[in-house]
């Protein structure tokens, strides 16, 4: 039986996989080469783990990888089991190759393009926005898990929650990666910036030209209007079924290990300096590269424990390989990034001259984990890093994302920028309060 996407299960104590002797230890004492630990868990992960695809075993494998991790840091552990689609790839070729499809047979029967038309464009609308998932559901879902690492206030209740995510799954890969295609999409103005919003609003249109032809009849110049309206969605449903017939996993080191590493090594440092009335948690994601399915169980799973007013959620999401930047999301609407967030961001950017680049990046086609969280409500962003170029980190969603063509050193500077921000989040909580 198959269970609602995003649904949770349960959370449960997790068991963890002892890490190899040879792996530098996070628990131990005094100063710790960031770098070059990360370069080394990394490549572990990337060895032991080569495909981990969503819902995987080899993304089953990781999470027990970066579990260890977390007990060896003395987090407290537990894992939220759930079920998700495998490829976001799939739900893409499905919803706008039906949309497509209905061009084919608006011409006989407008009200049965109309159903495949505004059907379509009003599920990827649900979809983007987490509103409700329909065409997604016609998808298998498969088991998946959230790893989750806390250091828990020692207060009765926390003052403050602060939930980090970086996700453990890699991507599929497709000429829709090629460099090329991601500087053109990158650099193009008005409304080919967002692809995903051009396709969904083309099927929009040409559920508007369906009820003409219902109301009046049909005309050409609506027919030539249809062909041409029906060109987004095609492209995009191609360039998805693409990806999905190639099924060709990356080895994900930047996208997103780099943001795991980083996430286990701020563990570290914050547990030094945590306030006796603050929470912070640490989430390995799952299913991130399927369409957020992970951070969308996390939601769902922890209404009742996350009160929306004391928690902040933070996502890291490939901090190598280009410049940090913080995201503003949103592949249809924009997703909401809280004011006094933005502020803060923008104060720990303005705090010192290695962080002046960190500037506001607008993200074409895709999202990160904090949307779910942003769209329930919570103050949520991400963070990452971007080539310029390409609007991309390099190596995005290709082959070569690789432990060799890593560039950790950006690592480092995430960090430093996050632990500036925690304290700005806590001085907002401090002066609210």
């Amino acid at each position: 039986m198959q269970t609602p996407p995003g649904a949770s299960t349960r959370a449960e104590p997790s068991t963890s996989t002892p890490a190899p002797e040879d792996v530098p230890s996070l628990s131990a004492e005094g100063a710790l080469d960031e770098i070059a630990w990360a370069r080394h868990f990394i490549a572990r992960v990337v060895e032991a783990c080569p495909r981990r695809a969503s819902t995987s075993d080899d993304e089953a494998r990781a999470h027990a990888m970066v579990e260890g991790e977390m007990k060896a840091l003395g987090l407290a552990t537990e894992r939220q089991v759930f079920t998700w689609n495998q490829s976001l790839y799939a739900s893409l070729a499905l919803h706008f190759g039906l949309g497509a499809l209905g061009t084919l047979v608006a011409g006989r029967s407008p009200l049965l393009g109309l159903a495949l038309h505004g059907g379509a464009a009003a599920s990827y609308l649900a979809d983007s926005t987490r509103k409700a998932f329909f065409l997604r559901r016609l998808l298998p879902f498969r088991l998946s898990q959230n790893v989750l690492g806390t250091l828990p206030a020692t207060t009765e209740a926390p003052r403050l929650r602060v939930v980090f995510l970086a996700h453990v799954d890699a991507a599929f890969t497709g000429l829709i990666f090629h460099p090329a295609v991601a500087a053109r999409a990158a650099t193009s103005p008005g409304p080919l910036a967002k692809p995903l919003r051009l396709a969904t609003a083309a099927l929009a249109g040409l559920s508007v030209l369906d009820l003409l032809d219902h109301s009046l009849g049909a005309s050409r110049w609506r027919s030539l209007a249809r062909w041409g309206l029906t060109i987004p969605p095609l492209l995009t449903a191609a360039f998805n079924l693409d990806v999905v017939l190639r099924r060709e996993v990356v080895p994900g080191a930047m996208d997103d290990l780099s943001g795991v590493a980083a996430l286990l090594l701020l563990a570290r440092r914050l547990r030094a300096i945590k306030p006796d009335d603050v929470e912070f948690v640490f989430v390995a994601t799952g299913c991130e590269e399927a369409g957020l399915g992970g951070a969308q169980a996390l939601v769902e799973g922890m209404r009742g424990r996350w009160d929306r007013e004391r928690t902040v959620v933070v996502g890291i999401d490939s901090p190598a390989n280009g410049t940090l930047r913080y995201y503003l999301e949103g592949e249809i609407l924009p997703v909401p990034l809280a004011p006094w967030l933005r502020e803060a961001l923008d104060r720990v950017a303005g705090s010192d001259v290695r962080f002046e680049e960190v500037k506001p990046h607008p993200i074409p086609v895709g999202g990160t984990d904090a949307i779910p969280f942003a769209a329930a409500g919570y103050a949520a962003a991400s963070l990452g890093c971007v080539d310029p170029r390409t609007g991309t980190p390099r190596h995005y969603h290709l082959p070569t994302d690789t432990p060799e063509n890593l560039e950790p050193e950006a690592i480092a500077l995430s960090l430093d920028y996050l632990e500036l921000l925690v304290g700005e989040i806590d001085a907002h909580f401090r002066a609210a309060d």
